[in-house]
């Protein structure tokens, strides 16, 4: 099954450091991407497993040239719940691509 979903916010966008403290917490860009690409995978009626789970090739089409591991990141976390119960089952992805596509960026994956 192919999936298009858009794309997730920049790596630069995804974290923030709480103020006092050594840890981390999610911002609402990447909080709000996450949720909506859920309810995405939802509405496809990806099917459910606590199986191993290979992912197959992932395309990233960008505006501009960026990093993307955070937002794979994201990505698979977003897929807790709906597509596996959590990332660690993913046994295997890839390869991952990057494209220029400014009039449409968005990611594909094969699942």
């Amino acid at each position: 099954m192919k999936i298009i979903l858009p794309l997730p916010p920049t790596d630069n966008l995804l974290y923030r450091i709480k103020k006092g403290s050594s840890g981390m917490y999610m911002t609402d860009e990447a909080e709000e991407w996450k949720i909506n690409t859920g309810w995405e995978l939802k509405i496809l009626k990806v099917k459910y497993t606590e199986e191993p789970v290979v992912i197959g090739e992932i395309h990233i089409y960008l505006e501009y040239d960026r990093d993307t591991q955070g937002g794979l990141k994201l990505l698979f976390d977003a897929m807790e719940g709906i597509y596996y119960k959590n990332d660690n089952q993913i046994i295997q992805f890839g390869p991952v691509f990057k494209h220029k596509d400014k009039d449409n960026p968005r990611i594909e994956i094969e699942i």
